[in-house]
């Protein structure tokens, strides 16, 4: 699989979401490389990974990570997954929860049908039946963002996330129909934080409220004026918001 590498000190690994890549991590890795190992992952299908085959459970998707890692001899790390990644992230800290020391769940849920989204699964796979992958990605990346196409960080988004494979998205989509962790969120043990834009259209702020009150200890953030993707909207909050975290 692709990723890219930056820094100094404790590992941190990123895994994007539907549709993403590595580069749209640019501003947190700008702000966080001077304390932190940063690790971006393009997962199976996505990015510069569109030609590694899609696994067909979130479970191969992280498994296919601690793969990556093993491969670089990265034995500890801390975890931040975003949307789909966070569902991923998810399964991986059920799966490997002694190689997790820290995790991070960004505007994600417990349910992987997300009953709260701008559309459901199956009318994104409709619509890349019908439309193809890159006018899907077009609607889809500009609901990340409160200003939609408007906002200054909307065309790298975009470019970040271009060249996803229709094949892939389809099976990872349908991968995530049916998944819950809802019943498993007590055997979350590391410490971990919630981070949601109080206006995501991806996943509301009660989906996060799940995985804040089912995680032992979990915090909560919840971003002002923020949407899907807050990292890129108010970076500089962000970063202070998930630097404060792991530096505790």
């Amino acid at each position: 699989m692709n990723y890219t590498r930056h820094g100094r000190g404790k590992t941190l690994v990123l895994l994007h979401g539907f549709l993403g890549g590595t580069a749209y991590w640019a501003p947190l890795t700008t702000g966080l490389k001077h304390a932190h190992d940063i690790i971006a992952v393009d997962l199976p299908g996505f990015a510069g990974s569109t030609k590694v085959p899609a696994p067909e459970s979130l479970g191969g998707y992280a498994k296919a990570v601690l793969d990556l890692l093993d491969s670089l001899g990265v034995k500890r790390f801390s975890l931040l997954g975003f949307s789909m990644g966070g569902m991923i992230a998810q399964q991986a800290a059920f799966d490997f929860p002694k190689r997790i020391e820290k995790l991070v769940l960004y505007g994600s849920a417990a349910v992987g049908d997300l009953p709260h989204r701008f559309e459901s699964w199956e009318a994104s796979i409709a619509r890349i039946g019908r439309e193809g992958v890159e006018p899907t990605a077009d609607k889809t990346v500009a609901t990340w963002f409160v200003d939609g196409k408007d906002h200054p960080y909307y065309p790298a988004c975009r470019e970040a996330c271009r060249g996803a494979h229709a094949p892939s998205c389809i099976t990872v989509m349908r991968a995530m129909q049916g998944w819950t962790s809802v019943k498993r969120l007590g055997e979350i043990k590391m410490p971990t934080l919630v981070i949601v834009g109080d206006k995501d259209r991806s996943t509301k702020v009660s989906d996060s409220l799940v995985l804040w009150e089912g995680i032992p200890g979990a915090q909560l953030c919840v971003l002002p004026d923020c949407a899907h993707g807050a990292h890129m909207e108010k970076p500089g909050l962000f970063n202070t918001v998930l630097g404060d975290f792991l530096a505790a």
